[in-house]
């Protein structure tokens, strides 16, 4: 499982978020992440760490984070600034109007 979260996306990119039940924060990171689909063409996928004992181990008090093929672009609350900058710099396109 750490190898695929750590991975890039290959020809697409891919937005994974660290998650767990129960979580407010991470529903709210997922909320905004996914706003970004209207103006960026990428992938999200949410992944319980608690799925996983070795990921529960490392991340289950330290959700939400997000990365973006495999590099670490938020943690807590999506940063605008450095989510869309990742976005472009991995290849999703520039922003449309």
């Amino acid at each position: 499982m750490e190898s695929r979260l750590f991975s890039g996306g290959g020809d697409r990119v891919v937005v994974r978020i660290l998650s767990r039940p129960g979580c407010p924060l991470c529903d709210e990171m997922k909320g905004a992440a996914e706003a970004y689909l209207m103006w960026y063409g990428f992938e999200v996928e949410v992944v319980n760490v608690l799925d996983d004992p070795v990921l529960a181990a490392e991340y289950a008090e330290t959700v939400p984070q997000a990365f973006v093929n495999g590099k670490l672009a938020c943690k807590y609350h999506l940063d605008p600034g450095r989510f869309a900058r990742m976005l472009d710099e991995a290849g999703a396109g520039a922003p449309r109007d």
